[in-house]
């Protein structure tokens, strides 16, 4: 009986053990809120109500009309049934792969909504995650791992962020790049800071506040989207889409948005764009308005006057129950009845946009 009684205790010890671990990995990956201070400083936004960030929209939720359901948590545990039957081609890269002077112009997709982009000399990367998307291990599983080992990153002289979900914001990755500059949404300063980074290198933006420096202008422009990294912080951060300019290039990001006018006004007060990034996966009935669907990215980007665009947000994680290549697939149709160029790099692969050919290599 002793023995018994002895086995119960260890395993108990064991599962307290574990269960503290997982707590303090999943508070530390979710980081720290805007302070009292910050959110007072908040309110004389026009976009800011009641403690939170307001989206364009009211975000619809309908859980009925969820396509391929249930749509519920525990799908995030296992390898999603949607996910390629193979590794995906890929280009691997190491710091060797990148010129020790950034060029004007040359652009690198991580996948999903990860890329590293050189302009005017100078060498940004974007919503850099480069593991899995959730603050505990294993949650959230990517199809294939990243092309490129967070050791390998290049000298980085910005990181841009679009938003705090954890796709887009990985804490490994902020300290790797602890030394670069941060442009980030109003808010998630908080965060980088209770990571390491030093609060003269992040600078926060709101809807159409700009930065400035060496050359490169980036605008934050409004996005149709929401925040968070728990249910008891959402919204208090804010989400960007971006005008990025330099080395006579005009370029926007969207980050994560769904469709909006908002798009339009972009286009009209700082179009034409060389070329656009724009998410096209995640979409589903049961959220229509908090992604893009195939066809509105194609839109949005006759919205924004763009010459050309590189679908991005796809070919990593499964967050809306659908075939993993079916949303390129859809955006090369309707592209197609548009005449619009789409460029869909390998992950990994460099590309020139406006000169390079690309292929469809799913």
């Amino acid at each position: 009986m002793k023995r018994i009684y002895r086995l119960m205790l260890i395993c108990l010890a064991f599962f307290i053990a574990a269960g503290s671990y997982l707590a303090f990995y999943a508070l530390r990956e979710i980081g720290k809120t805007p302070s009292a201070e910050e959110m007072k400083a908040f309110e004389k936004l026009s976009y800011f109500k009641g403690g939170k960030f307001q989206s364009p929209q009211e975000m619809i939720l309908r859980p009925d009309n969820v396509r391929n359901g249930p749509a519920g948590w525990s799908r995030f545990f296992t390898q999603s049934p949607f996910a390629p039957k193979t590794v995906l081609p890929h280009v691997a890269l190491a710091k060797k792969d990148f010129p020790v002077r950034p060029e004007n112009l040359a652009f690198y997709w991580l996948g999903h909504s990860a890329a590293i982009m050189e302009l005017g000399g100078k060498r940004i990367i974007f919503d850099p995650v480069l593991e899995n998307a959730a603050p505990l291990p294993l949650a959230v599983p990517r199809y294939n791992k990243s092309p490129i080992e967070r050791e390998e990153l290049p000298e980085i002289d910005y990181v841009v962020i679009t938003h705090n979900h954890y796709d887009h914001l990985e804490r490994k990755t902020v300290r790797a790049l602890q030394k670069a500059h941060f442009v980030v949404p109003l808010g998630v300063g908080a965060a980088l800071r209770g990571w390491g980074v030093a609060a003269e290198n992040i600078t926060e933006l709101g809807w159409n506040d700009i930065f400035e420096q060496d050359g490169l202008q980036i605008i934050a422009q409004v996005a149709q989207h929401y925040s968070g990294r728990s249910k008891l912080a959402s919204n208090e951060t804010l989400w960007n889409a971006y005008v990025v300019r330099g080395g006579g290039k005009n370029i926007y990001w969207s980050g994560d948005s769904g469709y909006g006018s908002h798009f339009r006004e972009t286009g009209r007060k700082f179009g034409p764009f060389d070329f656009a990034t724009l998410e096209i996966d995640a979409w589903n009935m049961g959220w229509p308005n908090i992604h893009l669907f195939p066809h509105e990215a194609v839109q949005a980007a006759k919205d924004l006057g763009a010459k050309r665009i590189i679908p991005f947000h796809w070919a990593v994680f499964d967050l809306a129950l659908h075939p993993w290549h079916e949303s390129i697939d859809m955006v090369l149709d309707e592209a197609e009845k548009g005449g619009l160029q789409v460029l869909t790099p390998k992950m990994g692969e460099k590309i020139i946009p406006g000169k390079s050919q690309t292929s469809k290599w799913w």
